[in-house]
């Protein structure tokens, strides 16, 4: 227990040579005892009017203080040694940080020296941090760390989110400029603001994604509020423009429901479980929900996320690179293989290389497990010397994130090099799209494989983007049928006609055509008949382990008895 004060006088004058705001007040009673002078003069109260009054009529009317004594110490009013709290005083209109410190009064009541500085510049710069750490910058509403925030501070479950997520914005932010991108995003905004809504936010949790976040809303509502948002972005949005006027601008959206009662788990699950159900959307061209069918299977696909990347990290366990034979009818013999990534996955069992390629692009990943499958492919056909072979092809599929990646070339030549394998014994299969048919990828890459003599294979040729009247002009020297094609030559007609239109023209463009998916014997005549250059499929060989090549390695320089058998009948007409 400290000493009692000496003499009052002194420590009034102690008091007022500070240029703090500074007060004793009684512990029990809340009887301010003493008023510093640069108190009372920021007051503009006189303090002999202020002492012998509760402290906290100068600060708050309702008689609960935040500074004082008791509520500093707890609720059972008691605390030894000084005490912090930072606090609004609104009668001065400032942030102060308050320190009482227990004292013994003249006449040995407890009391308490309480002493404040002013933070409010300090406290406006936190808000300022905060803004800048949990707002979105351009259009200052919350952003995707303060979602993960607030569902983290959730202390039940009781919600549901709307996410919508804006098709082609780069597009529309390369013809317009961002400028308008904003103004678009703003009026969208403005637009679900208008709505009579309540216990909800909206985030900007990616430059194209935002989110609903409703407080005690039933999912009926939320899909019939999906449902009007997605029906209004069927129509243009009026726009404004910078420096006045209006212009209309038309884009889709994805759009997804999400059930928080289904017990989501952390806020980066929730989150991810929402971008997994807007890739649903995007796919069905409707409202997702997320209920609890779904829960099920966006669960085990965010599990299967987590298994592949573990096995990518740990060295690629559990993938392995099998090879299909590709066959040149010409010649009667095994010219090639296609290297195909399988995975099979300890907590999965086989996963489908569909699902396991769709996972490895979604989570990051694809570029690394591309061109682990390109080295291991290119060093097996190394180690058996299948590069020796005239005219030998190794075929390798790459991912249009790994075409697009300006390091392929190097990484490209260090295998090669490593392995002792020619650039021209390589063929890379690229899948056909949009992207590549337009030139979307690095020119210099193009140019420098072309250079280096890597043949570039356009995979599933017909089924997608190629405009036919250009197709001389794409850098390719192979062109791949999709299976489709196949399935059904034997017996129909068009197919017969629409194959033979496709090696017309492949041969027009100087390239090569290889029929993929050849399961019959028919098929195979057929596809003599049409003059396809090469053939794969299961009537071959199924796709084999590297160890399994090695022992057929003498395929490649023997001739296929049945294929040459076939080609005997057909030429005597039988």
């Amino acid at each position: 227990m400290p000493e009692p004060i000496a003499s009052k006088d002194d420590f009034r004058r102690f008091l007022d040579s500070l240029s703090v705001y500074t007060y004793v007040v009684d512990d029990g009673t809340d009887e301010l005892l003493m008023v510093g002078d640069y108190y009372a003069r920021n007051l503009g109260v006189d303090r002999a009017r202020m002492e012998g009054r509760p402290c906290w009529e100068f600060s708050t009317a309702d008689g609960r203080c935040p500074f004082c004594p008791r509520t500093a110490a707890g609720p059972d009013g008691e605390g030894a040694g000084p005490r912090t709290v930072e606090a609004f005083h609104p009668t001065l209109g400032i942030w102060g940080k308050w320190s009482g410190q227990e004292i013994v009064w003249d006449d040995g009541r407890p009391a308490r020296l309480m002493t404040f500085v002013d933070i409010s510049s300090e406290m406006l710069l936190r808000d300022e941090l905060t803004r800048l750490a949990y707002y979105d910058s351009r259009m200052n509403i919350p952003n995707r760390a303060k979602i993960e925030r607030d569902l983290a501070a959730r202390q039940d479950n009781d919600y549901c989110l709307i996410a919508f997520d804006y098709d082609s914005l780069r597009y529309i932010n390369d013809a317009y400029g961002r400028a308008l991108v904003d103004g678009l995003l703003e009026t969208v905004v403005a637009w679900i603001r208008s709505f009579d809504l309540h216990n909800y936010e909206i985030y900007r949790v990616d430059s194209d994604e935002f989110v609903l976040l409703f407080d005690d809303a039933d999912m009926m509502s939320a899909c019939g509020l999906a449902d009007r948002l997605q029906e209004r972005f069927r129509e243009p949005w009026e726009v404004p423009v910078p420096g006045g006027g209006t212009t209309t601008l038309s884009c889709n959206i994805a759009i997804c429901v999400v059930d928080g009662r289904l017990g989501l788990g952390s806020p980066a699950d929730i989150l991810s479980i929402t971008d997994r159900t807007l890739d649903i959307a995007k796919e069905t061209g409707a409202v997702a929900v997320y209920d609890q069918d779904m829960d099920e299977v966006i669960k085990r696909d965010l599990a299967m996320e987590v298994s592949l990347k573990d096995c990518v990290q740990d060295g690629m366990k559990g993938f392995e690179v099998y090879f299909q034979p590709i066959i040149d009818p010409a010649r009667e013999m095994w010219v090639g293989v296609e290297a195909l990534c399988r995975w099979d996955s300890p907590a999965f069992g086989r996963v489908p290389p569909l699902v396991f390629i769709r996972i490895a692009e979604q989570i990051g990943v694809i570029n690394k497990l591309g061109n682990w499958v390109l080295d291991t492919a290119i060093g097996i056909c190394a180690d058996l010397r299948l590069h020796e072979i005239p005219g030998f092809i190794l075929d390798v599929n790459l991912s249009p994130s790994q075409m697009a990646d300006e390091t392929l070339i190097e990484s490209l030549l260090l295998s090669l090099q490593r392995h002792g394998f020619p650039p021209s014994g390589l063929s890379l299969e690229i899948a056909e799209s949009e992207q590549f048919t337009d030139g979307g990828y690095p020119h210099t890459t193009v140019e420098r494989l072309k250079s280096l003599e890597v043949k570039l294979a356009l995979e599933d040729f017909g089924t997608g983007y190629s405009n036919f009247n250009n197709l001389r002009n794409l850098p390719v020297s192979i062109l791949k049928t999709e299976k489709q094609f196949i399935d059904n030559i034997a017996y129909d007609g068009y197919q017969q006609f629409l194959l033979k239109i496709l090696v017309e023209i492949a041969r027009a463009a100087d390239m090569s055509l290889i029929a993929e998916g050849v399961e019959t014997p028919e098929q195979m005549v057929e596809l003599l008949r049409t003059g396809a250059d090469y053939f794969q499929g299961y009537l071959f060989a199924k796709p084999l382990t590297a160890a399994e090549l090695a022992d057929n390695v003498h395929r490649f320089t023997e001739q296929d008895a049945f294929l040459h058998a076939v080609k005997e009948q057909l030429s005597h007409g039988q």
